[in-house]
């Protein structure tokens, strides 16, 4: 659902989490629980420790998920996602090895109607996204990280140019809407 609609239906309850099964990950959208104040994070049964001048409930939870899915010699990787999400994927699988196995073959590539020519030229690839920082998340960096550097990646979330991989073309949509409606007021640009 929405997350304004979510916000309003569990009235900021830091324990109401929305699961979203996405077929090879399974999200966990800690919506109300990612930047607790001191007071809501003292009320938790878990010590909730300060991240990035955050209380974020994701670390705790990552911590927990990492420990039992080790004992249990589950192959999946929880991370740090988004803004407020975690997701758990198959271990050794993200968007870095997804964009790879892609470009490393050729009839993907064609069904998708990309040259190999396409990926060597920075020039006509474009990667957008809303998550591109290396600090709390941030899962659309890593597929940039399977491109060459040159290649330009667009945020339409306002986010901090300093959290960015260093060395990549990554930039922040500089239009007044962002996040879907910045992608859309992007695309009418183009046109």
């Amino acid at each position: 659902m929405p997350i304004v609609k979510f916000e309003k239906k569990t009235k900021g309850d830091p324990l109401s989490i929305m699961l979203e099964d996405r077929g090879p990950q399974i999200t966990f959208e800690i919506v109300n629980g990612y930047d607790l104040s001191p007071e809501q994070a003292q009320k938790l049964e878990v010590e909730i420790p300060q991240t990035h001048g955050q209380y974020d409930l994701r670390i705790p939870i990552l911590e927990r998920a990492e420990k039992l899915l080790a004992e249990k010699g589950l192959p999946i990787t929880p991370r740090l996602a988004g803004v407020f999400a975690i997701d758990f994927a198959l271990k050794g699988v993200s968007k870095t090895t997804a964009v790879k196995n892609v470009i490393e073959h050729d009839s993907i590539l064609s069904s998708l109607g990309i040259r190999k020519s396409d990926i060597e030229n920075p020039e006509s690839m474009e990667v957008w996204g809303d998550k591109f920082s290396v600090v709390r998340g941030g899962t659309d960096r890593h597929i940039s990280e399977a491109l060459p550097k040159e290649v330009r990646s667009i945020t339409f979330r306002e986010e901090k140019p300093e959290e960015f991989l260093e060395g990549y073309n990554t930039v922040v949509w500089k239009g007044e809407k962002h996040l879907h409606d910045g992608l859309l007021e992007f695309l009418k640009s183009r046109s």
